[in-house]
């Protein structure tokens, strides 16, 4: 259901549009066609994203793919998920992920090198998006390949896109880049979408019912704690990867804080993760409160904002400073506060979390709750100004207008 406020905004735009005609964002999606051939749009720019594996959970393909098609339809781009037919139909662009050249997540190697060069023969023009820094660290000779790939494809693109002003430094000096590749972000998100779901099918599902029943459960233990007097907080992300440092692990680090600030100022933790045996290993046993979910997208983001405080530990190495400030993000726009370890994404929402000072932050935070009324206030402005899939949608727009030509 929506918001008064989004109806009253939706409502706005339509007057606004039977006054003055489409948006400038829909104009641009079908003059882009007018920069290649000289001539009046006769169609909708057709862009297609091109991925490895379409699995929604991942939350990159949310947020790099499926989120940005989205925001480009409302604009008038005839964007599509890329199928092996659409190698012969009319496309005006491509959008390559990056991680559909290595072999975690890729068959053969060479398809994605051989697709990009003969569509580029056709006169197709080349995106490529990544969000990660495979160069932190090769594992063995067929991920060589694929860094190889990776730099041959930047090279030849005709826009590199990257996740992080981080990100972006480190693609121009490993792939030799003359400039510096545009820096899209990832939007908030405000419920999880995924491209088939249905409203009677999601009514009648088993699953979806015992999804909420958990919600429930653990909404029912947070709200005993918190009459307790305990500040809920949580910690939520993929449990870790083979490739590189980091995830559910990290927490290691501040557990000692937690234990010493629950002495004075009661608390307790969630994990929401994907892997229960780690976190049996690790967690299950502290002094506090300590509560295991598993990542259920029916009910993540309403499990979420039934706690306080979002804790955001990262150990900082080549790959998890070039991350994108997603989970901050999405923390703040659900009303947590955070604290975190800095990574250069999270310097510009500096003013709205508690940054490298795990002690005293989260010991401010517990003490002060108008301090955490003004982080939000300040954090839910940027992420409004800076992170809305309108934005970012804007920003994949005029992308896409600079590789067929069309120079924003």
């Amino acid at each position: 259901m929506l918001r008064p406020q989004k109806l009253l905004t939706r409502a706005m735009a339509a007057a606004h549009e039977r006054r003055t005609g489409p948006p400038l964002a829909v104009r641009s999606g079908t003059r882009a066609i007018d920069a290649i051939t000289g001539t009046q749009p006769k169609r909708p720019l057709r862009v297609a994203w091109h991925v490895a594996s379409f699995n929604e959970r991942r939350a990159s393909l949310r947020y790099r793919c499926i989120y940005p098609m989205a925001s480009l339809r409302q604009s008038g781009v005839d964007a599509v998920v890329f199928r092996e037919d659409d190698a012969q139909r009319p496309l005006d662009c491509v959008v390559f992920d990056a991680w559909s050249l290595f072999p975690t997540v890729s068959g053969d190697e060479n398809a994605v090198p051989e697709l990009a060069g003969r569509l580029r023969e056709r006169g197709v023009r080349i995106v490529l998006d990544n969000c990660d820094n495979q160069f932190s660290g090769a594992l063995d000779a067929a991920w060589e390949r694929g860094l190889l790939h990776l730099r041959e494809l930047a090279a030849s693109a005709d826009v590199v896109v990257t996740c992080s002003n981080e990100l972006a430094r480190v693609m121009q000096h490993e792939c030799s880049l003359d400039t510096l590749p545009r820096v899209i972000g990832d939007p908030v998100e405000d419920h999880i979408r995924y491209t088939d779901d249905n409203a009677l099918r999601s009514l009648l599902s088993p699953g979806r019912k015992l999804s909420w029943a958990r919600h429930l459960a653990h909404r029912a233990r947070v709200l005993t704690e918190r009459a307790r007097g305990r500040t809920p907080l949580v910690w939520f992300g993929a449990h870790g990867n083979h490739f590189a440092e980091g995830g559910m692990l990290d927490l290691a680090r501040v557990i000692p804080v937690l234990e010493a600030l629950n002495r004075e100022r009661p608390l307790s933790l969630t994990v929401i993760s994907n892997n229960r045996r780690k976190f049996d290993a690790h967690f299950a046993h502290q002094s506090f409160p300590c509560h295991y979910l598993e990542w259920d997208r029916i009910n993540f983001l309403a499990t979420l904002r039934l706690h306080a405080i979002s804790l955001l530990p990262a150990a900082l190495n080549d790959f998890t400073r070039c991350k994108s400030a997603n989970r901050l993000t999405l923390s703040l726009y659900h009303g947590l506060n955070v604290v975190a370890d800095a990574i250069p994404s999270y310097a510009e929402f500096s003013d709205a979390c508690q940054l490298d000072d795990w002690e005293h932050g989260l010991r401010s935070y517990l003490d002060s709750p108008a301090l955490r009324r003004q982080h939000l206030s300040e954090g839910q402005r940027l992420c409004a100004e800076r992170c809305s899939h309108e934005r970012i949608g804007s920003q994949w727009l005029d992308a896409l207008g600079a590789a067929v030509g069309q120079v924003q």
